[in-house]
């Protein structure tokens, strides 16, 4: 699945709250608050490929970092942040992560969830969530498409 589409699935509207569960299969994963780098590496050695970083063509524009992660031969989910420029003063070590998983960072500084919505694309048949975490008092939204390989339960 190339970035284009990967997006679109992303950026489309109906999205469900996490009032209404996901299937059980995927209601573990799509509902998790915790790190998701840190339940990932449960399941083997996870690499970050950036996809895309740097300020958005938005108004008023964002740090936007679309990164793939990836075991040694998959890629498992397309992941998308985004942080607006007030947000990144407070947090500006996420713009030099360069490879590194942002989990790792972001869960150090014990972020506040706003929300978390998930979806399922009924072309694809993939699933994807969003959350919006208060870190340091700004917001920053990351969402996370889960794509064919990944190893669901």
């Amino acid at each position: 699945m190339n970035t284009a589409a990967c997006r679109t699935i992303l950026h489309a509207t109906d999205w469900h709250s996490e009032n209404l569960p996901p299937p059980p299969a995927q209601r573990d994963w799509l509902l998790h608050r915790g790190s998701l780098t840190a339940r990932l590496r449960q399941h083997g050695d996870i690499r970050v490929h950036i996809e895309h970083e740097g300020w958005s063509d938005d108004q008023p524009p964002v740090w936007q970092r679309d990164v793939w992660l990836a075991d040694r031969n998959n890629r498992w989910i397309y992941a998308e942040t985004r942080i607006p420029s007030a947000t990144l003063a407070r947090v500006r070590p996420l713009q030099t992560l360069g490879a590194a998983p942002i989990g790792p960072w972001l869960y150090q500084q014990n972020p506040q969830r706003l929300s978390l919505h998930w979806r399922h694309d009924p072309a694809s048949g993939l699933y994807a969530r969003h959350s919006t975490l208060l870190v340091h008092g700004g917001p920053l939204h990351i969402a996370e498409l889960f794509l064919a390989a990944f190893p669901w339960p």
